[in-house]
């Protein structure tokens, strides 16, 4: 009827009154029906707008995801979402991947989001399920994953009754963390209010978004609706950056004695690491990746002949660096300390779309808020036709190349000096995942202490179709796990390895249920140190009394020792202890071996323990005296 009735009105057979009282015959509130009008003359010439009748808000909901290619669901829910589970039942090819608790579940959206493209869903129970997947949202926001995070609220007619896990101002929790955090409570506008969660997610710069809907909404049935599909509601053209500051900004980088470029956190997101190696190519400049604080994901080419790897102090050259090019708004910060890591004279470039990092702590001489992967590309067009100084370009190019092989050089030889010890070292336990795994895996890290030696020895080369790294910055633990079955779902024919800390591990461990339930095939990899040692770095950096006394409070997790492979197996899984550096090698191949079968397959490698501290076998033990 609603179909027919409205191309009645886009035909002109049907005045807008009649329309309307059409409508109210049916039980279509005169609001709804306006809005139906509306939209069905917006959609004449668009036969993807969908038209409901007598749906619930759950089917309106599935037939909102299938419009935004929407597979799966990631949840863990409770009585208030039940009429968006049930209507799922007749959705077959949207697929609700059952995680054992939110965070597990925020992460899995996380990683499927970063590595499908896609916008992800999430669905979570009410207040309790909020609070538990608050820190992986944060970890979200951090890094713009695109995900829709819907969580069932009670009933409207119980709110501020006093009902169990009343959900009065949820949408407040989350709200600082979140691109938006809103409630539906109108089942007329329900389909409008979900497009907007998923426009807001999926535009860039991309982002959680928190929408709460009420028990009853979900259950409720609506005699019409109509759905726009996701073309009409997002565009997939890039921000461009003024020509002006293209121009300037080519003109800097042209006439600098030593350019610096530096490639952000979001180049390997969204797209700009073959035009910043391109601009290096045209001015033989250094390429470095982000400071090793903001725990960006190291997607530059780790081979490329110019770059320098993450930035963990000031590069030494033998010239200062005039020009800076800050792509992908890095997080760089001027200062470390008391210690400048680029030069305070230097002229700063910097291109991004988030803008709460731009010229965040530190000047910027020309500032472009664009996508930055559209902003190089034109920037590499622009200098392509400015006067070059050969001579200077060549010798700019011999420079960074001999700061390249620098690098290489200490690597190697922190490599060798390290190569015996045991347990075993971060550096050479890296380097052996690096010659097994596949030249286009997808690592996942959450390693922690542990990640510098990942960084320096796993290469990646994202725009040439090598590895790509995905790493959380918003330091929420028990990202990892959960993180990479989302990486795997959302990149089926990768290899997915994941290196984490033992710590990471032990917040996570309940995603590897939701790993064999789908079996799921990847690896784990463990840099077990027995406890959680960038606390123990920070308590030594103190020098005061945990550094004399030699007591590390809430650092060691060696006493009871945990058995990370049985709780693997545990839930269905195999694995195996590493304690011998000769053994790592073919640990890894069985790992491989497992994966290739379609098996999850875990190595708890046990590694030495660095910095302040390291050894002491001290930790706290009370025993109260209990009555028998």
């Amino acid at each position: 009827m609603l179909r027919n009735t409205m191309q009645q009105l886009i035909d002109g057979a049907l005045s807008r009154r009649a329309f309307l009282g059409a409508l109210a015959k049916v039980g279509v509130g005169t609001i709804a029906a306006s809005q139906l009008a509306d939209m069905a003359i917006a959609s004449e010439d668009d036969p993807d707008s969908l038209g409901l009748e007598n749906v619930t808000g759950g089917e309106i909901t599935c037939e909102t995801l299938r419009l935004w290619d929407v597979p799966y669901v990631f949840g863990n829910t409770g009585a208030y979402e039940a009429g968006f589970v049930d209507a799922l039942v007749d959705y077959d090819d949207i697929h609700y991947v059952l995680g054992l608790q939110e965070g597990s579940v925020m992460a899995m959206a996380d990683g499927y989001s970063r590595t499908s493209g896609q916008t992800a869903f999430v669905n979570i129970h009410s207040i309790t399920g909020t609070a538990n997947a608050l820190g992986l949202i944060v970890n979200a926001w951090a890094d713009n994953s695109a995900v829709v995070v819907s969580v069932g609220l009670s009933e409207n007619s119980g709110e501020n009754l006093g009902v169990f896990t009343e959900t009065d101002k949820l949408e407040a929790i989350p709200e600082l963390y979140t691109k938006l955090s809103f409630r539906a409570t109108q089942i007329q506008n329900l389909g409008e209010s979900l497009r907007r969660a998923f426009r807001l997610a999926t535009v860039l710069p991309s982002g959680p978004v928190f929408i709460g809907i009420p028990a009853d909404i979900w259950k409720n049935k609506l005699s019409a609706t109509e759905l726009l599909p996701a073309h009409r509601t997002i565009s997939k053209r890039h921000v461009h950056p003024d020509a002006d500051s293209v121009e300037k900004a080519a003109a800097l980088l042209v006439g600098a004695k030593n350019p610096l470029l530096i490639a952000g956190a979001e180049l390997p997101r969204w797209g700009g690491l073959a035009e910043l190696a391109s601009i290096s190519e045209q001015l033989g400049a250094v390429v470095s990746g982000d400071t090793s604080s903001s725990r960006s994901s190291m997607g530059f080419p780790t081979e490329h002949p110019r770059y320098l790897g993450a930035m963990r102090r000031p590069i030494q050259a033998d010239t200062p660096f005039d020009v800076v090019l800050l792509a992908g708004a890095s997080r760089l910060s001027l200062a470390r300390g008391a210690h400048p890591l680029i030069p305070r004279e230097a002229k700063i470039i910097e291109i991004g779309q988030r803008e709460d990092h731009l010229a965040r702590s530190y000047p910027a001489d020309i500032l472009m808020y664009a996508h930055a992967g559209t902003a190089l590309a034109q920037l590499h067009s622009k200098i392509a036709v400015l006067d070059k100084n050969t001579s200077s370009v060549t010798r700019l190019d011999a420079t960074a190349r001999d700061l390249h092989q620098q690098r290489l050089d200490r690597l190697q030889q922190t490599l060798e000096s390290v190569w015996e010890t045991t347990p075993i070292a971060p550096e050479r336990l890296a380097h052996e995942v690096d010659r097994h795994i596949a030249k286009d895996a997808v690592v996942v890290t959450e390693g922690v202490s542990s990640d510098g030696a990942i960084w320096d020895y796993v290469k990646f080369d994202q725009p040439g179709g090598g590895r790509q790294h995905q790493i959380s910055s918003g330091g929420s633990l028990g990202w990892g796990v959960g993180a990479a079955i989302g990486c795997k779902l959302g990149a089926p024919d990768k290899q997915v390895v994941c290196m984490l800390g033992d710590g990471s591990y032990q917040f996570g461990t309940q995603a590897l249920w939701t790993a064999k339930r789908f079996e799921v095939p990847m690896i784990i990899v463990i840099f077990n140190n027995l406890g959680y040692q960038a606390n123990r770095w920070a308590l030594a950096g103190m020098k005061s009394r945990a550094a004399t006394t030699g007591k590390f409070i809430g650092v060691s997790l060696d006493d009871p020792r945990i058995d990370h492979v049985g709780i693997a197996k545990s839930y269905g899984h195999d694995g195996e202890v590493v304690a011998d550096p000769s053994d790592i090698g073919a640990a890894l191949d069985r790992a491989i071996s497992a994966e290739k079968r379609g098996q999850l397959y875990l190595l708890d490698v046990l590694v030495d323990q660095r910095g302040g501290g390291a050894g002491t076998t001290w930790h706290e033990k009370y025993v109260p005296e209990f009555s028998s």
